[in-house]
């Protein structure tokens, strides 16, 4: 049976990994003929119970591998047997493989997918920079994480209830070295005034901006000239904060490229796994999706 790779989450047929992701294994399978053998496909779970039933599969062995998009993460996590670091700061996971012990391994690569993609469209590191995260969610969590690991000086979550802020930021402090980061912050909304306009890297990581008419999570006349401004969403044209920022002449980028590389870094591992060197030729699979958007 060809090894099977999976998405699970709802919704998913806006999803461009299938596509991104069987650009990869063709060409792979050029010169690696196990990869020629791969395939990745999409799985619509509308609750929780089919959600499980998935799951089980990788754990199985029906699957060789899954990613797992909203509203599913926190379900990866809490039913595999073993979770990373970052799975375990973010809340939730979008990896899962078997090992070789048959045990369900749970990891989380849209924190360092997410930092990769704003150090290569800027081309410098995260070291120093403040970086101000929208959302609670395990994507707003395992991205403040990465930063907080990739030497960020200072890195802020904000929420609609800064309690919950604060609980997620001491979460996150069991996974992070007190020397990764400066300071770690939970705000609420209210203080979107004073921090916006300080911050060097704004990241909306919550699913506003996936309905046309979604307005911007934050009022984007805050934003200047300087500013990375990146929205976890994909594929659903230039979202209101894209846009805002854009006319403030910050530098903008939408979700793909964090897609490209949490993408790449889950083919790592399953490779992994599997005991099969790889190197993930990133371009493919972002040419892949550029081409499924047109």
């Amino acid at each position: 049976m060809s090894p099977e790779f999976v998405l699970i989450g709802d919704p998913v047929a806006h999803s461009l990994s299938p596509a991104m992701h069987n650009a990869l294994y063709q060409e792979l399978g050029k010169v690696k003929w196990p990869f020629s053998r791969w395939h990745y496909s999409a799985v619509r779970c509308e609750n929780a119970q089919d959600a499980r039933e998935q799951i089980n599969l990788v754990r199985t062995g029906r699957y060789r591998g899954m990613n797992i998009t909203m509203p599913w993460k926190k379900l990866a996590f809490d039913n595999a047997d073993f979770a990373d670091a970052a799975v375990v700061a973010a809340g939730g996971a979008n990896v899962l493989v078997r090992d070789e012990d048959l045990k369900l391994c749970a990891y989380n690569t849209d924190g360092l997918g997410a930092v990769r993609a704003i150090e290569r469209v800027t081309g410098k590191p995260l070291a120093d920079a403040r970086v101000l995260i929208c959302g609670t969610g395990p994507t707003s969590l395992a991205i403040a994480t990465a930063s907080a690991q990739a030497g960020a000086a200072e890195v802020t979550l904000l929420s609609r209830d800064e309690a919950k802020a604060l609980s997620c930021v001491n979460r996150m402090r069991t996974s992070v070295d007190p020397s990764e980061a400066a300071v770690l912050h939970g705000r609420d909304y209210s203080c979107v005034e004073a921090l916006v306009p300080k911050a060097d890297v704004v990241v909306d990581a919550t699913p506003r901006g996936m309905a046309p008419d979604d307005e911007a999570i934050i009022d984007t006349n805050l934003l200047h000239e300087g500013q990375v401004v990146l929205d976890t969403v994909y594929g659903h044209g230039e979202t209101a904060l894209l846009a805002g920022a854009g006319r403030q002449g910050a530098t903008c980028m939408d979700g793909l490229e964090m897609l490209v590389e949490q993408a790449a870094l889950s083919v790592e591992i399953w490779a992994d796994a599997m005991a099969l060197p790889v190197e993930v030729d990133r371009d493919i699979m972002r040419h892949a999706a550029l081409h499924a958007i047109a």
